[in-house]
């Protein structure tokens, strides 16, 4: 016997669906000692799941189906919840909020469509099987990958609950970006006298292990145990050896333009970023270097290494923080001119200003070295803008009020103009740090500039003041854009590495941004800081403190319980052609033994292995064969005029639901199928439904490159052109189904990829 709960959600779901009709259709569809439903106000509630334990006991229930919410909502309760009474994995749910009653207007259309929705669900529930689980060890050690504010912080909150952490900075000192700005708001705190402390909090503690100028190049194993490699590039210089006391740079003859100060000040070739760098050790940088030799003729401590190689060592670690922050975008040859001398970034004013900068943090030129006198603005330069980043940054605003406030106070006289869209001053004491601004003298003008038109050094400044609509060219002689904050490239690389998921936006997605802001798709990784979004530093605080409480929760035991939701091979169907084997990118296939065995601990569930299989061996508990098939059955028999939406978990299945979330429509046709991963879905799952009569089917799968489980996407959009042509020769027609990739974060691509699917479908 199968019970149904409907949630009526409040209004959420029962202002759009009529759950009493649900209750009573399945009542009386089905037999009494087949299927019997009920429903209630809030399934989620103390009251709701009372309801459902009291009667799977009082029915003996063979498995449940919870028909409210998206599971990535409150999944987890239920399965605990049902856990109490049964096996936790004899449950499916069926997601009539998100992707019914939210995209679907017309209470009888949206009602129709739960019924289909709860009979794929009834249907995939009867092959349900027991899964039980397993306890692994895990590894105490902690793996930060970038040495920012966040990755600071988090490493001292880790170590103090007396974690053991690996730090890895791809850069010559940890710090951040933090330890180049002059000041911060809204306080105006000295960035270097808030975070030297910290700096030199994290070289001293025993439990961190720093490794500067290191990137992570390969991730293998499980949570709780992954095996980690790190390449640490050459110093050129010998850390043990070095004394830092800077002979080698005094007596260097070569300068260029130093990166630290971002083009505003000249490096020698051997050099330390500042003056508190850790670890405080010089660095040759053979990309300026001539091999003169002087550095090594006047180095007393020998510590000169011109031969140095990369050095790749390996760690094991339980758990992974990916704290990599951000950059700033570029703008050179754009209507910014940021290739001009006078058009700087927010950053590189920092720069300027900073006391230990290349200016003695004096507010010169750089095409002639005079003090400016007429300074502006730019705001939003690089975002909301559908060119380059839609997105706000969130920190600009701020920081350019800060600037200008700082630069006032030492030089009234200087004429300071800030451009602006909107001023976004959302925080504790910020809407009064912009009052003081105006106050001072600060000039505010509404209105977006066009363009930043060189006029020899001088730059004048395209731009309608939107108060009083009045066409303004603005001279100035020194240009700071306030540059949108984008992934560093070191995100970019880290995402590659251990296949996190990245929004539209490139910034890494978390599982969800309320409810698990600092967790990530893959258990024991974890993201937070500027990695996941633009912040200011005080938010970035704030995410290392819960991403150290959320990796202490993760290791606090000894072992972990891993459930088996795995793939398991048929020894009697196996023929023992290593192609599982040779597919899995995870080593979770044992080939070695008298029959070939799934490694439940290293089995990431992504089903890729069921599909390539030519003898149907091997199968994917949750979502094996049968279980999809009889779900599109069940969709079917109700609404044979569906069109089938595979959508894979991370990324396909997350944008209906955040369609849901923005109340877009979406026919009442689109029914989607749940899949780990678009690589799970066959040829077979792709061509049955049209045999049953659908108009169409598609598969929503990750970006290409951004795939969860790697190259599950990639799989299937070849999966998806065979399909094709199978169903021309059919006289189906192949144009009825196709693949749509989209992030997590991009709803309106599956409202679109519907929309698309309706059309073509008709």
């Amino acid at each position: 016997m199968i019970g149904v709960f409907i949630c009526f959600c409040g209004n959420n779901i029962g202002g759009y669906i009529d759950v009493q009709q649900l209750t009573d259709y399945f009542n009386e569809e089905y037999p009494a000692d087949d299927v019997v439903a009920f429903n209630t106000t809030f399934l989620c509630s103390e009251i709701g799941q009372d309801l459902i334990k009291e009667k799977i006991e009082e029915l003996n229930l063979d498995a449940v189906v919870v028909a409210s919410c998206s599971p990535k909502h409150h999944g987890s309760i239920f399965q605990a919840c049902i856990g109490e009474k049964m096996n936790q994995y004899r449950w499916e749910f069926a997601n009539i909020r998100e992707q019914c009653a939210w995209v679907t207007p017309n209470k009888k259309n949206a009602t129709e469509k739960a019924k289909a929705i709860i009979s794929g669900a009834i249907e995939k529930s009867r092959l349900l099987d027991d899964i039980g689980s397993t306890r692994v060890p895990v590894t105490k050690d902690i793996l930060i990958i970038g040495g920012g504010i966040t990755g600071m912080h988090a490493a001292l909150e880790l170590t103090a609950k007396g974690f053991h952490v690996h730090l890895v900075e791809k850069k010559e000192t940890i710090g951040g970006n933090m330890v180049r700005f002059d000041r911060v708001f809204p306080t105006d705190d000295c960035a270097m006298c808030t975070s030297s402390p910290i700096l030199a909090e994290v070289a001293m503690d025993p439990l961190i292990d720093i490794y500067s100028l290191s990137e992570v190049t390969e991730v293998k194993g499980r949570p709780g145990e992954y095996e980690v490699t790190v390449v640490k590039q050459p110093r050129y210089i010998d850390e043990k050896k070095c004394t830092a006391c800077g002979d080698c740079t005094s007596h260097c003859p070569v300068e260029v333009w130093s990166e630290w100060d971002e083009g505003m000040g000249l490096r020698a070739a051997t050099y330390k970023p500042m003056a508190q760098a850790v670890p405080l050790k010089n660095r040759i940088n053979m990309d300026s270097c001539i091999r003169c030799g002087t550095c090594e003729n006047v180095c007393k401590a020998e510590a000169v290494l011109y031969n140095e190689e990369p050095k790749e060592f390996q760690m094991k670690v339980g758990a992974i923080l990916v704290a990599t922050g951000y950059e700033l975008i570029d703008l050179k040859n754009t209507e910014y001119h940021q290739e001009h001398p006078n058009v700087i970034s927010g950053l590189q004013l920092e720069r300027l200003k900073v006391p230990s900068g290349p200016t003695a943090g004096e507010i010169l030129r750089p095409s002639d070295g005079k003090m400016a006198e007429h300074l502006v603005f730019v705001q939003c330069a690089g975002s909301r803008d559908r060119r380059y980043n839609v997105y706000c940054s969130k920190i600009c605003c701020m920081y350019a009020t800060k600037n200008a406030r700082l630069i006032k106070s030492e030089h009234p006289d200087m004429e300071i103009s800030i451009c602006y869209i909107d001023m976004r001053t959302a925080g504790r004491g910020y809407e009064e740090f912009f009052d003081v601004a105006r106050e001072m003298g600060i000039n505010y003008i509404r209105g977006n500039v066009s363009e930043i038109v060189p006029d020899g050094e001088d730059l004048i400044l395209k731009v309608e003041d939107t108060f009083t609509s009045e066409p303004l060219d603005l001279k100035a002689d020194l240009v700071v854009l306030s540059s949108g904050l984008i992934p560093s490239q070191g995100t970019k690389d880290v995402a590659s590495t251990i296949h996190l998921v990245s929004g539209a936006d490139g910034f890494l997605a978390p599982v969800h941004v309320k409810i698990a802001p600092v967790d990530t798709a893959t258990k024991g990784i974890f993201i937070a800081g500027t990695t996941e979004a633009p912040k200011p530093i005080q938010e970035c605080i704030t995410d290392a403190g819960l991403v150290a409480s959320r990796i202490a929760s993760f290791l606090k035991d000894d072992d972990i319980e891993i459930d088996l939701t795995t793939s398991k091979i048929n020894p009697e169907v196996c023929i023992k052609c290593g192609t599982c084997a040779e597919n899995c990118v995870y080593d979770a296939i044992d080939t070695t033994g008298e029959n070939y065995e799934v490694l439940d601990v290293s089995c990431m569930a992504c089903g890729k292995c069921s599909v390539t299989c030519p003898t149907n061996a091997i199968d994917l508990s949750l979502y094996s064969e049968d279980q999809i098939i009889k779900q599109i059955d069940g969709i079917l028999a109700e609404d044979p005029d569906s069109i089938i939406g595979f959508s894979c978990y991370q990324c396909g299945y997350n944008a209906a639901d955040l369609a849901g979330t923005a109340k877009s429509f979406i026919d009442p046709k689109i029914k989607v199928v749940l899949v780990p991963c678009s690589g799970r879905v066959t040829m077979q799952h792709m061509l049955y439904p049209f045999f049953k009569g659908a108009r169409g089917v598609f598969l929503a799968a990750c970006l290409e490159g951004q795939c969860h489980y790697i190259d599950g996407n990639l799989q299937a959009k070849e999966k998806v052109k065979l399909a094709k042509k199978a169903l021309d020769v059919m006289g189906v027609g192949g144009h009825k189904l196709n693949l749509f990739n989209m992030s997590s974060a991009e709803g309106p691509k599956f409202v679109a990829a519907s929309k698309r699917m309706v059309e073509i479908c008709q």
